[in-house]
């Protein structure tokens, strides 16, 4: 499955092993530094050192969705309409309700343990939020993913008919609608929009979609840039996250989250200059088992590492325990470590590793 984490079977593209191994590395940070790491006052030395590891690879997300489009909008796979109704919609989701199941089950389980009572309300609770899409937070990826599929087909005939000139006009109303807008709606003269033009910026969903469209430019038309420039277009995001972040912070008195969504400037920058990096710099580079082997690991890392990282937090082991500089990235590390173990005995299950990592 091309647009999950997961690289599919077959020849490896190596600039796409080289993104997800920097995005699923991305993801453990963000969620690492999450609990605990802003307990300290806002602009205190440890919150910005968890801000530091929660925004220096903030766009993990968007990476895995500008991956899909590389892969995925290529013209020469076979993605038609059929295969996508029959084979990679049904396996998203087999997978999404698999373990959104484990984590309500899960909870069951410690609810039950921690009181000794497991009841009927509760678990009438917890199939009705398995059957309203009422996911653990991480799952949101696949709720996504669901739509990027199920439009596919669309994209494929315009990207694939796009003249260049097209596909940058597509990307710039995206990045207007979809980027600039909505993170401008916060602030005023945009905050004061009412009626039909509120209606204008894209949510976060339909805005994917243009990542998948990004992916597949740079890989055709980027492809050849210097690494160099996509690192400073990285850089450039980073600074501006980090520095709009703690500055937003510092005026409400508390974490502000509008330059940290997926969809916000700062951290499309920042997923462009990544992937086009690897991109650039990983051209014509042979196969690398390592990148290729994280790749492969990395949904099943996506999707069970909140067990470990709440069965460490409920031992006191979190951001906050000691300093967030140092802590953070351990305690990454650990969850890497435990998916990655996790991955290594799963996919030694025929059924599982087809269809739920």
């Amino acid at each position: 499955m091309e647009t999950i984490p997961g690289s599919a079977a077959g020849t490896r593209n190596v600039p796409v092993d080289a993104a997800k191994t920097f995005a699923i590395a991305g993801v453990l940070l963000i969620h690492a530094s999450a609990v605990g790491g802003f307990s300290a006052p806002v602009g205190s030395g440890s919150w910005c050192a968890a801000l530091f590891w929660g925004s220096v690879l903030r766009c993990a997300v968007p990476v895995f969705f500008l991956c899909s489009g590389a892969l995925l909008l290529n013209p020469e796979k076979d993605v038609s309409p059929r295969r996508v109704w029959t084979h990679y919609i049904p396996h998203i989701l087999a997978a999404l309700f698999f373990w959104a199941a484990a984590y309500g089950g899960w909870a069951l389980l410690l609810g039950w343990h921690r009181t000794g009572v497991l009841e009927a309300a509760a678990i009438r609770r917890t199939l009705l939020d398995l059957v309203l899409f009422h996911h653990k937070s991480h799952l949101y990826y696949l709720h996504i993913v669901l739509l990027v599929y199920a439009l596919l087909p669309v994209t494929r005939a315009f990207t694939a008919r796009a003249t260049r000139a097209q596909l940058r006009y597509f990307l710039l109303a995206w990045l207007a609608l979809g980027v600039a807008l909505p993170t401008l709606r916060a602030f005023p003269p945009f905050s004061q929009m009412t009626g039909i033009p509120a209606q204008w910026p894209m949510n976060m969903t339909y805005a994917s979609v243009g990542y998948t469209a990004a992916g597949w430019a740079v890989r055709k038309y980027g492809a050849h840039r210097r690494p160099r420039e996509y690192a400073l277009l990285y850089l450039v995001g980073f600074v501006f996250t980090y520095s709009g972040t703690l500055w937003m912070s510092a005026r409400q008195g508390e974490l502000y989250g509008g330059f940290l969504s997926g969809m916000a400037p700062g951290i499309c920058a920042e997923a462009v200059g990544l992937y086009g990096w690897c991109t650039a710099y990983f051209r014509d580079a042979p196969e690398k088992r390592g990148l290729a082997a994280v790749s492969r690991a990395s949904f099943c890392i996506y999707l069970t590492h909140l067990f470990f990282l709440d069965f460490l937090a409920g031992r006191g082991l979190t951001a906050a325990a000691f300093a967030p500089a140092v802590s953070v990235p351990l305690i990454a590390a650990a969850l890497f470590a435990c998916g990655f173990a996790v991955w290594l005995a799963a996919r030694r299950i025929p059924w599982v590793n087809r269809w739920l990592i």
